[in-house]
């Protein structure tokens, strides 16, 4: 009995080290991350190192995976972007589900044990609640209003009433006010459901310039009538990547009000386990001319957000005639 006791000490005392390592493990690549592609090698002056090892030391003592993927959120929002953020698995899947996002470019997690994390009971979720797209016919015009750029269903959402309702109206209406970004890929999703083609450059830190096309980007788009996309202050990052890529283009005009510029490129890597670091990797521009980071983008008519809609529609109906 007394062996039988020992032995259950020591197998619960390897399988509480192993744990651990894991949970470092995952620490020590979602810290090395922001410090390796982060667009701003000074994190925008935030001592990284310090930051690591005070969190290290809360990771060591976790004691459920709950625990190690807040503590490594809590770092990532002490950068202050508005953009980079940690997302634990069961949080990634409803977001993301199975949409595209880069792996961990450390050789050594794809060799490495995946643990079974399995989704807590009850916790209480924090930060921003993605999703919520919206389309229905107005006045002849097909709505569709973004609220945002990370949930992979905004684009199930657009796809289908396109499908739906694209041949009964004039044209159509996106709307972006309010958008606070997203990823570059749902961003490359979305203008490929109006326009095909090299639209954007991504300026990223120790890669330099990497063109970024419309997903697809050949063949036909399935709303090809004229669209107005509706912008304000309050849209930024890959939001204004959609709205300045499709003006650039020829293929949108728009109306509202000079855009946020802060077109940070959020990139979405993928951990092992399904966890996903959105991290702000580089600067968006359009695939010539100046980026518009710290410019916004401009409507071709200013106007005030609130009757942006009613003169978007009035320009489709007349565009018609």
């Amino acid at each position: 009995m007394r062996y039988a006791w020992l032995l259950s000490f020591l197998l619960a005392l390897a399988f509480a080290q192993g744990e651990r390592e894991a949970y470092l493990m995952r620490f020590d690549w979602a810290w090395r991350l922001v410090k390796d592609v982060y667009y701003d090698p000074t994190i925008r002056g935030v001592d990284w190192d310090a930051l690591g090892a005070r969190y290290r030391e809360r990771v060591a003592r976790a004691r459920d995976w709950v625990e190690v993927y807040g503590a490594i959120a809590e770092m990532y929002r002490a950068i202050g972007d508005d953009h980079t953020r940690f997302v634990p698995p069961w949080q990634a899947r409803s977001l993301f589900g199975t949409g595209a996002c880069y792996p961990l470019p450390y050789p050594e997690a794809w060799k490495a044990p995946v643990p079974e994390v399995k989704p807590p009971g009850e916790v209480e979720e924090e930060g921003e609640f993605f999703g919520g797209a919206e389309a229905r016919v107005v006045e002849g015009v097909l709505y569709l209003r973004l609220p945002d750029l990370v949930a992979e269903e905004n684009y199930a959402v657009l796809e289908r009433a396109i499908a739906e309702h694209g041949d009964e109206v004039v044209g159509y209406v996106l709307d972006l006010r309010g958008n606070p970004g997203g990823v570059v890929f749902e961003m490359a999703r979305i203008a490929g459901l109006f326009v095909r083609g090299w639209l954007w450059r991504l300026v990223l830190r120790g890669v330099g310039v990497v063109p970024e096309p419309t997903l697809p980007f050949w063949g036909r788009p399935p709303a090809e009538k004229p669209l107005a996309v509706l912008i304000d202050g309050e849209v930024h990052s890959a939001a204004e990547g959609l709205a300045g890529g499709l003006q650039t283009s020829g293929r949108a005009v728009l109306f509202g009000e000079r855009t946020a510029g802060n077109t940070e490129a959020l990139v979405p890597y993928c951990f092992p386990e399904g966890a996903v670091a959105l991290v702000a990797a580089g600067v968006l521009a359009p695939i010539r001319g100046a980026t518009w980071e710290g410019r916004g983008v401009l409507p071709d008519y200013p106007t005030d957000p609130d009757r942006a809609l009613n003169e978007a529609i009035r320009y489709l109906k007349d565009a018609r005639r």
